[in-house]
């Protein structure tokens, strides 16, 4: 049986303070100094805990999007970030191994896990557009466009061809940039 830790009772979980309020409570009743709470831009994950700086933070997409229709994901997400900042602050353990997994007992998630799967929740993105291309140096033909500069030197190109047309490409091949 493991003890329970004293964290506060989590205000109204719709308002848009809840996260960052409840935090700096949970730092107090935990004994947490010196730990701060945040917002990141990422898209891939939900939360982060960054024990080198003393900052927990969660994804401003994630909160966004799940914080109005569920807001328990949200909270079990601050448990589960607050269990990787107790577990470096008392034992200096960390990823998803015992120690972490002792204190998402204590913090009352006991079934917790390493990866939450959820819905995608990325912002969409307008492509970005193409700057480069891979053009034909004579007759202007474009064969490849790029959105960042490749990597591959000028001077390479002079050995490379466009498969079925070498004939044609071998040694004619430039990048250019694009209007």
């Amino acid at each position: 049986m493991v003890n329970r830790l004293p964290i506060p009772p989590c205000p109204a979980p719709n308002s848009p303070e809840f996260p960052a309020e409840w935090a700096a409570g949970c730092f107090a009743a935990l004994g947490l100094e010196g730990w701060r709470f945040g917002t990141d831009r990422a898209t891939r994950r939900l939360g982060c805990c960054r024990p080198a700086q003393k900052l927990i933070t969660l994804s401003r997409h994630f909160l966004a999007h799940y914080l109005p229709h569920r807001p328990e994901l949200v909270r079990r997400t601050l448990l589960h970030e607050l269990a990787h900042a107790l577990a470096w602050e008392r034992r200096r353990s960390r990823g998803h191994g015992s120690v972490w997994r002792h204190y998402c007992a204590a913090l009352g998630i006991p079934d917790e896990h390493a990866t939450t799967r959820c819905e995608d929740f990325a912002p969409a993105r307008p492509p970005r557009p193409a700057r480069y291309a891979l053009v034909h140096d004579t007759t202007g033909e474009v064969y490849r466009t790029y959105v960042s500069r490749p990597r591959r030197h000028p001077s390479r190109l002079k050995h490379c061809y466009i498969p079925g047309k070498k004939e044609e490409t071998f040694g004619h091949l430039v990048i250019r940039t694009l209007p």
